[in-house]
């Protein structure tokens, strides 16, 4: 599986990155999620690599030991990372409906990972900070509208975070590779970021792929006759699109609903 990029999607070349600042005079305490958003953006631009605390500090334009003030190290900034980054998983509204919720769920989270695909390389986090609380209370919340047993909640919520997790991994692994694909010129026009529907997977891929490895005309023609079906889905075009994944939600989501249907009245 490839894996994902380390810096932020749609970035135009050239375009400074947003700096956190205050007007002199009015300058705003530094606190742990400050620096946290600091080191977001920073993560965002430039990718989870650039993140140190001296890279922080000049970011904010204050001295490295400062920090220190603020956080202990930078696992404990990690973690803050971790909990501002979950602030883009909160609904505003619960739904009564908790399909509706699970989906909105789902679409949220992706777009999080969409927008800070850093976040996929730190992994879950232990601890609990707010937003992580309040995220994992929303998913009980709506998993309780389908079960009344917490270990049934739990599984329905793990499940739901592994498609999305998983889904996204192969999304941003697949825009990652199209991206090394394309011609330069085509770069202007289509700046990496949330997946489009041009094809990673084609026809042309898996000859290159398949040709190369022939060691004679022959074997080349044995190649191209050796995977009908495959090629037959190559020519489809599978860059890792939004459908995609919404396909995957609903085949979930319809699952859950036949798991946890009620039992229909027995006759007596």
């Amino acid at each position: 599986m490839a894996a994902p990029p380390s810096a932020a999607p749609g970035r135009p070349p050239g375009k400074p990155m947003a700096r956190v600042s205050t007007p002199p005079g009015c300058r705003t305490p530094l606190s742990g999620e400050r620096l946290a958003l600091a080191a977001m953006e920073i993560a965002d631009a430039e990718g989870l690599a650039a993140v140190s605390m001296r890279r922080i500090a000049a970011h904010l334009g204050v001295g490295t030991m400062t920090l220190y003030h603020h956080v202990r190290d930078k696992d404990e900034l990690t973690g803050l990372m971790w909990d501002a980054f979950l602030a883009g998983h909160l609904l505003d509204e619960i739904p009564e409906d908790w399909r509706d919720g699970l989906t909105q769920i789902a679409r949220r989270a992706r777009r999080s990972f969409q927008e800070h695909p850093w976040a996929l390389r730190i992994g879950i986090r232990r601890g609990f900070g707010p937003n992580k609380l309040r995220h994992i209370e929303q998913c009980l919340t709506v998993a309780s509208k389908i079960t009344d047993d917490p270990q049934d909640q739990l599984r329905i919520i793990h499940s739901l975070n592994d498609l999305v997790v998983g889904c996204t991994l192969r999304e941003l692994g697949d825009r990652e590779d199209f991206d090394r694909r394309r011609p330069p010129a085509a770069d202007a026009q289509n700046r990496p970021g949330v997946p489009t529907a041009q094809p990673v997977f084609s026809v042309q891929v898996l000859d290159a792929q398949v040709l190369n490895r022939a060691q004679s005309a022959e074997d080349a023609q044995t190649a191209e006759k050796e995977y009908p079906r495959l090629r037959a889905i190559a020519a489809l075009g599978c860059g890792y699109t939004a459908p995609r994944f919404e396909q995957a939600l609903k085949w979930l989501l319809d699952g859950i609903a036949v798991a946890y249907a009620p039992e229909p009245p027995t006759d007596q």
